[in-house]
């Protein structure tokens, strides 16, 4: 079989494809323009093959004239830029007469220079192309030169606290009674340790769930970080992940850890670290968090708080009952915010008092957030408030909240009212009733 009929036959193992499950929250235009392009990026095994099945499932019941064609797939790796022309020669093979002609690309990054075929495929053939990808840095820089007012770029991450629901068939109202707010609770808990990636959401068996989520790691390690930029020093690499992902919603700090690692027999330098870091945040690994100020150069040499892309993988690394719940929550609500699209910061005050998520709206600051298991404790509710109160006299923002574990209320100090959310309510999104 030559090249040109293995591309047709795995063509056809997708032509008639019926794909149900989990609709994802992503909104992506139902109709995009003519010489657009789509793009669908994120980590591996956060549904991005899954999503664009979907769509593209959707267009051929509907009898539109598309066609479905993974890069990674194992019969024609690696692809060429020929094997995307032999696509469009095949399109026109199947239907010759299409007025819509959709393209589905998916991890679109194994073909070296693949933005002159997208550039060419929706401006000259006017497809409507719909791409996936694993690193941002790769497809954000070469969007924004091949394919500047091309393209409609779109992030999609494991399951959120919503998808999580519908995919074990958990409904709730807008209400709920005694008895499912602790059902909500407790596979809120279990949605915490073990992450939203759709597979691992799936498996009920907590020792495969915990196999799957250490095979995720190796292959983000490895696929996305060693081979992608050709790392040799596979210890410091493997020790500085483990130090990013058991220091989420901490404060990072590249120097430090470089003398950690140099204390640990790890040689390494810092500029090969601030490497590695670019590699973890380019593959969807780690985020990082920066702290807020007015001064934009403050901003980026502020020492940032790290989150990690779903708190299963934190887990995987740190299978201890001792890891923090608090710290836990404090990381699926920066992910749930970022879905949002929210224009994200810490803040830290010169007394050291810091509110964990300050929220910007254009130029001013829209909400300050913090985040705590349990705020019973009066210590632990003045520490939180003090925070607050001092953040919001210098900024401006009225809008408090503290996000805990199991209290619903509003209460004053200070003079401001401060909004108590249970994270179930503000997951489901409820958290303004």
């Amino acid at each position: 079989m030559n090249r040109e009929e293995t591309i047709s036959q795995i063509l056809m193992d997708y032509i008639n494809i019926d794909v149900e499950g989990v609709e994802r929250e992503l909104e992506v235009p139902e109709k995009i323009p003519v010489n657009k392009a789509v793009t669908i990026i994120g980590p591996r095994r956060a549904g991005k093959t899954f999503y664009i099945l979907q769509r593209f499932s959707r267009l051929r019941r509907a009898g539109k004239a598309a066609l479905f064609f993974p890069l990674d797939d194992d019969r024609i790796y690696p692809p060429t830029l020929e094997d995307l022309s032999t696509l469009v020669k095949l399109f026109y093979e199947l239907f010759p007469d299409a007025d819509e002609k959709y393209l589905f690309l998916d991890e679109v990054q194994e073909v070296e220079n693949w933005e002159l075929f997208v550039k060419r495929a929706a401006e000259r053939e006017g497809f409507r192309v719909y791409l996936t990808g694993s690193s941002s840095k790769l497809l954000g820089s070469e969007i924004a030169t091949a394919l500047r007012g091309r393209t409609l770029t779109f992030e999609i991450l494991p399951f959120s606290f919503r998808e999580f629901l519908r995919a074990k068939g958990a409904k709730f109202g807008r209400h709920p009674s005694t008895r499912e707010e602790a059902t909500l609770k407790a596979l809120l808990k279990e949605y915490l340790k073990f992450g939203g990636f759709p597979e691992v959401a799936l498996i009920e068996d907590e020792f495969l769930k915990r196999k799957v989520l250490s095979e995720y790691v190796d292959v983000m390690l490895y696929r996305d970080i060693v081979e992608r930029h050709g790392i040799k020093n596979l210890k410091a690499v493997r020790l500085f992940l483990k130090l990013l992902v058991t220091s989420f919603a901490k404060e990072f700090s590249v120097n430090r850890t470089a003398r950690y690692m140099k204390d640990m027999g790890v040689d390494v330098s810092r500029n090969t670290l601030y490497s590695y870091f670019d590699h973890f945040e380019e593959a969807y690994v780690v985020f990082p968090l920066r702290k807020f100020s007015h001064n934009l150069k403050e901003v980026e040499k502020s020492l940032p708080k790290v989150y990690i892309v779903d708190t299963g993988l934190i887990n995987a690394y740190s299978p201890r009952s001792d890891v923090s719940m608090g710290r836990l929550m404090e990381n699926a609500v920066f992910l749930e915010l970022r879905r949002r699209g929210r224009e994200l910061y810490y803040f830290k005050d010169e007394r050291g008092r810091e509110v964990d998520f300050l929220v910007k709206d254009g130029d001013g600051v829209s909400e300050l957030i913090q985040v705590n298991y349990s705020i019973e404790e009066p210590e632990t509710f003045k520490r939180e408030v003090s925070a607050l109160l001092s953040a919001s006299e210098r900024l401006g923002c009225e809008n408090l909240r503290i996000i805990n574990w199991g209290r619903d209320d509003t209460v004053e100090a200070g003079g401001k009212e401060i909004r108590l959310v249970p994270l179930w309510r503000f997951l489901l999104g409820g958290e303004e009733e």
